[in-house]
């Protein structure tokens, strides 16, 4: 089984006349915040939430910091609230004498122990600490000794030569706490027998036909890429009965929006094989046209559009 390293809480109550002590307190705060880290790690990804980016060019001695908030593999907050400019270790090369010294810029959680508190005197001649900064502890580290992943949160690489930057600084092995953005894709199709078709681009000197298709359903926020195809009968009976009819073409869209899209079939006349003749002109005629669109009666083709968008 699993080892999930789950708190074990107990929720502070209280009652009517109860002498509360600081551990009481102290253990309200303790229950919320183990539940928001129980939260955090479970319902999210740890790395750099926003901000903490790091600027330092190759010759310069210090980097510069950027306020942000990150969170560790155990949902722990680490919350830089103001910017900051950090040296850079004050080293001649690696250990070994041989290249630059490399080491990681990393944010850590602070333990109580860690911080500076603000000291409040109490009665009876008590103090104690009634304040800790919510800050974590920001340093250089070995990649191949003290470091630890997940728990190290990385914002920066350099690489050290002579007390200074052999390089600009790398991003490479920043980790982000949101995950990439994925496309969203959405899908649906109109309804046959339902589906109104026109001639296209006009019904004087028609081409092929078109239809608006309506997207709303998906709620796309932008315009998505769509692909689209029909659906519906394709063979017909010609109005002679000597051969047969072939409805096809080529469908493109047009005009597409985040809300809509036309697509346009493109209907070359030709033969389609031995018994059948592919588009023949009485395809653009007014009925037709109703037989194209409608799927109620007999020799109906009742086409309609199935169609997929992607966004992002």
């Amino acid at each position: 089984m699993a080892n999930l390293d789950l708190p074990a809480l107990q929720r502070p109550s209280f009652f009517e006349g109860q002498r509360l002590t600081a551990v009481d307190l102290a253990d309200v705060q303790s229950y919320h915040r183990e539940l928001r880290w129980l939260h955090n790690r479970s319902l999210h990804n740890w790395g750099i939430a926003f901000g903490l980016a790091v600027t330092g060019k190759r010759g310069q001695r210090a980097v510069q910091i950027q306020g942000g908030l990150a969170l560790d593999c155990r949902g722990r907050e680490l919350i830089l609230s103001d910017g900051l400019e950090l040296p850079i270790p004050a080293v001649a090369g690696a250990s070994n004498g041989h290249g630059p010294a490399n080491y990681y810029l990393t944010l850590r959680y602070a333990t109580d122990a860690d911080l500076v508190p603000e000291i409040r005197a109490g009665v009876c001649g008590a103090s104690g600490a009634v304040r800790r900064p919510e800050q974590p502890l920001v340093r250089w580290q070995d990649p191949n000794e003290d470091y630890q992943h997940g728990l190290d949160i990385v914002l920066a690489s350099i690489e050290v030569q002579n007390c200074q930057l052999l390089k600009d600084i790398s991003a490479v092995e920043r980790r982000d706490a949101l995950p990439a953005q994925q496309p969203y894709v959405a899908a649906g199709q109109t309804k046959a027998g339902q589906t109104n078709w026109r001639l296209w681009p006009d019904a004087e000197n028609p081409v092929g036909v078109a239809t608006t298709v309506a997207t709303t359903s998906a709620g796309f926020r932008t315009t998505p890429r769509y692909q689209a195809h029909i659906m519906g009968q394709r063979r017909f009976n010609l109005d002679d009965h000597e051969r047969d009819g072939l409805v096809d073409g080529y469908a493109q869209i047009s005009l597409p929006a985040a809300a809509s899209f036309e697509l346009i079939v493109l209907l070359p006349a030709g033969m389609a094989g031995p018994g059948a003749i592919l588009n023949p002109p009485v395809i653009f005629s007014e009925d037709f046209m109703l037989r194209l669109s409608q799927f109620s009666e007999p020799g109906d083709l009742g086409w309609y559009v199935v169609w997929m968008g992607i966004e992002g």
